[in-house]
């Protein structure tokens, strides 16, 4: 367990951040700037910012940053890298910031600027609304909606912002000047939903084979009532789960049992009810360790907060202590600097003005599945030139599948044998000329491939190394294969989202693969920065124990051992609270936050009904009263009743992004060879004032499909390319 303060320290301990935000986006925005060795001066709302009284952790999260009064304002940015604000709305908060005018004012400022939606900063900016505006509330289950398990727009909102954020630093390198980034909360939620929201118009069974709503994950009830979580992502996973719950009876051991939307939405992973019957019959205990001993991925589902007494959670160093003896989430990203015998700064060619911030940097993606490739993603998002490397016969998780699409395009692609002395050569090649490399392999692997830090350091020292892990690269875990819905169990999440009294809900879409990429993201640009910055060059590590832990950063442990935050969804997954809850109208739904007691009394007034002027009083019995007013009433009579009295209001909206889509920049339309015509791609998230954003040209991207243009544009001769092809060497 690591004490209070930085996790480690970069190029980024120059940086001088003012923190103008509020609410839970732009406070993990300061905090991991902060966790990085950044400076944070602090200029609170008039009156004090009200999300201290709304999350029990806002205080260990902006424990770093110096508090200023507000005449302090003009100096703090005069000196400042970075500006943060805007966040999440409150009633009666009001800022006086204005991102243009600070832009105008400072030009070698970055403003990051936080709202609910890109197309509509009047909109109030809370979670839940957006949810429901966005149609997310609508993603698990086809009948009715339910609220995220955790504030999910919002954590995406903050590491969209420090993507944008830090490339936007990186251009400034180049350019001189700085300029204002805009993310939302809308942007947020997309990042996690982006995969379900694609529709092509010649779609294959690959592509429609997502998860598909009413989905019923194994999760798996024990004979002491708790719960284990298994995946089948394993070869032999069929055989290997049948002998350890003992079923009886012959199973093809090469049967992998896939997921198989012909199976129906109850047994899309496997059959349920046959694991769940036998599970039945072990402990919890027992059963994870029949499960291991037979090589099936598994984890027990845990109660916010349990894993952070976990061996391997301990060594990871994700769990800090501040000096008055709380406990709270801190950095997922760990980074080393690099030992080179002198700076080599990055040469890069001059950038034209307006163009992506990253133009001219050039990234190696050997990652698999979600994780590792979507890292990348968002960086060929603004510009830089990512090339995928796969083998000869490519990879069937790098294609087809709509969650894998939407970790990869805009990528070009080139196929190596790693395996042969060739492709080894060609791998060199390639990092030699590159800013970047990352990988997700499992520990070990990478040194096999020739992708191990020593290998990659002797071929070119200033190369920035992003490496992903399951569980981290040492420990008692680190061996072990990891997949998201077994990190949503161990880390609580599903606990969470499953609500009061229910079994755990697994989410969808895999929301830990999808930060783990967000979170590598930051770790390249943050080695980028440092290049520009020092001619130094750092490697980072993510992996997806800890960043599914970061994903309850709510969560904080008093001295005593108490928890407090991260609370779990009430019974019905409405909501954490009956004043900011989903409830069901005459005919629909809608999403309603009364965050203030001023508002809380307005909404009981509207409804006719007497219930006490402080919200905090609220409990079941209120929301039944709420619930009974709210279901005799249209979803229309009740949105222009709220407006008339000014309480906040969003109907929930079924598949939001084709009936009120929000404008071009998020959603983004694709001719694709394949595919035809794709509508609803995701992407870029955030804006830039100055610089372009670069919108995917091409969704499918058949394996090998630029090698050879790859190859000419590294000097290697026709003779050569025809050689290694004919060998197998590349494809």
């Amino acid at each position: 367990m690591s004490v209070d303060g930085p996790a480690m320290a970069t190029a980024a301990e120059h940086l001088r951040i003012a923190d103008f935000g509020v609410g839970l986006a732009a406070a993990l925005v300061a905090k991991q700037f902060a966790e990085l060795g950044a400076k944070l001066s602090r200029i609170e709302p008039a009156g004090g910012d009200p999300f201290h009284l709304v999350y029990p952790a806002y205080r260990f999260w902006r424990r770093h940053a110096g508090l200023a009064p507000i005449e302090r304002a003009g100096e703090i940015l005069a000196a400042a890298d970075v500006c943060i604000i805007g966040g999440e709305d409150y009633p009666g908060l009001a800022t006086p910031w204005n991102a243009q005018a600070l832009s105008r004012q400072y030009p070698r400022l970055v403003v990051l600027q936080i709202q609910g939606y890109p197309d509509d900063p009047a909109r109030p900016a809370v979670d839940l609304l957006v949810q429901a505006r966005t149609g997310a509330v609508y993603e698990q289950f086809s009948a009715r909606p339910v609220a995220a398990g955790f504030p999910l727009p919002s954590y995406g909102a903050a590491l969209q912002g420090l993507v944008a954020t830090w490339a936007a630093l990186v251009e400034r390198e180049r350019s001189g000047l700085g300029q204002v980034v805009t993310i939302s909360l809308a942007a947020g939620a997309a990042m996690f939903w982006s995969p379900f929201w694609m529709k092509a118009e010649h779609a294959d069974a690959g592509f429609n084979g997502i998860t598909p709503r009413d989905v019923r994950q194994l999760i798996l009830r024990c004979a002491d009532a708790e719960y284990v979580q298994i995946t089948m992502g394993v070869p032999g996973a069929l055989a290997k789960v049948h002998a350890a719950l003992a079923i009886p009876g012959d199973v093809d051991p090469h049967d992998r049992c896939m997921p198989d939307p012909a199976r129906g939405a109850a047994n899309f992973y496997g059959d349920f009810s046959l694991f769940n019957a036998h599970a039945a019959r072990h402990t919890r205990t027992g059963l994870l360790r029949a499960l291991h001993q037979a090589g099936v991925p598994a984890e027990a589902v845990l109660a916010p907060g349990e894993c952070w007494d976990d061996e391997q959670t301990r060594l990871n160093g994700i769990i800090e202590t501040s000096p008055d003896g709380w406990q709270g989430v801190g950095s997922p990203l760990r980074i080393s600097r690099a030992v080179v015998p002198q700076p080599l700064p990055e040469r890069l060619p001059p950038l034209p003005p307006g163009a992506p911030p990253l133009t001219g940097i050039k990234i190696i993606d050997c990652g698999v599945f979600v994780a590792g490739p979507y890292a990348s993603k968002l960086l060929a998002d603004y510009g830089a030139d990512v090339i995928r490397v796969e083998p000869p016969a490519g990879r069937a998780t790098m294609s087809g599948e709509r969650t894998i699409i939407s970790a990869n395009f805009g990528k070009r692609t080139i196929c190596v044998d790693a395996k042969t002395t060739g492709g080894r050569a060609i791998l060199a090649m390639l990092c030699r000329h590159a800013s970047a490399v990352l990988h997700n392999f499992r520990p070990g692997v990478s040194g096999r491939l020739g992708l191990d830090q020593t290998t990659l350091r002797q071929i070119n020292p200033g190369l920035i190394i992003l490496e992903t892990t399951a569980y981290g690269g040492s420990g008692p875990k680190a061996a072990a294969p990891g997949f998201d819905m077994i990190m949503q169990a161990h880390c609580g999440l599903q606990h969470r989202a499953g609500g009061a009294g229910n079994p755990p809900l697994c989410s969808r879409t895999p929301l830990v693969d999808f930060a783990t990429g967000a979170i590598g993201a930051i770790g390249l640009l943050v080695g980028l920065y440092e290049r520009l910055r020092t001619g130094g060059t750092i490697a980072a590590e993510s992996n997806l124990l800890n960043v599914g832990t970061y994903l309850m950063a709510e969560l904080v442990r008093a001295q005593d051992g108490t928890q407090m935050g991260a609370p779990s969804l009430d019974a019905a997954q409405s909501g954490f609270h009956p004043a900011e809850s989903l409830y069901q109208t005459a005919d629909g739904w809608v999403a309603i936050a009364a965050r203030s007691n001023t508002m809380a009394t307005a909404l009981a007034q509207m409804l006719e009904l007497e219930l006490p002027a402080s919200r905090a009083a609220w409990g079941m019995a209120e929301r039944s009263q709420l619930a009974s007013k709210i279901r005799g009433q249209t979803t229309a009579a009740l949105a222009q009743a709220a407006k008339a009295r000014g309480i906040w209001l969003e109907p929930c909206v079924r598949d939001a992004w084709e009936e009120t889509p929000p404008d071009g920049t998020i959603f983004r339309e694709m001719h694709d060879d394949v595919y035809g015509k794709v509508v609803h791609c995701i992407g870029p998230l955030a804006t830039f004032s100055r610089s372009k954003t670069v919108p995917a040209k091409r969704l499918s991207v058949a394996p090998g499909q630029d090698t050879k243009s790859i190859l000419t544009e590294h000097g290697i001769t026709a003779e050569q390319i025809e050689t290694w092809l004919r060998e197998k060497v590349a494809v």
